[in-house]
């Protein structure tokens, strides 16, 4: 399991904060520690944030990346990508957000460049995030 293929501790309660209550196949516990979900009987239960807290304060889902990107273009329509761009050879990445029917390119003027598309991506997201939340 890679766990930079998730959502940070952080990131995943902001989703939480922000409406996020998808089923996720891995799970917080509040001292941040990422945990599969093992049995299958269990797994539509214990991986949606109202059963997680339920069960204790400050558990959470551990959102992977992709559904996070995907929850926020379906549900939120807000496009977060990632494009690469070379730099002595090596690719560094940076993210865009696009709003449904705004053309306008978010974080263009302050974009920030990463050496990992997933970093950029959970930047990306984050910031997605920040500007959902000024705009309710």
């Amino acid at each position: 399991m890679e766990t930079t293929d998730y959502c940070s501790y952080e990131l995943s309660k902001a989703l939480k904060a922000c409406g996020f209550d998808e089923p996720c196949d891995h799970y917080y516990t509040p001292n941040k520690a990422l945990h599969i979900v093992k049995s299958n009987a269990l797994a539509p239960e214990i991986t949606n944030n109202r059963f997680l807290d339920e069960i204790g304060d400050g558990c959470c889902t551990a959102v992977p990346l992709w559904q996070a990107q995907k929850w926020l273009r379906e549900v939120k329509r807000c496009d977060v990508t990632v494009y690469a761009q070379p730099y002595n050879g090596l690719p560094y990445y940076t993210g865009y957000i696009l709003f449904e029917g705004d053309e306008t390119e978010v974080l263009d003027d302050n974009r920030q460049w990463f050496d990992d598309y997933e970093k950029a991506l959970s930047e990306t997201i984050a910031a997605a995030l920040e500007l959902i939340k000024k705009g309710e």
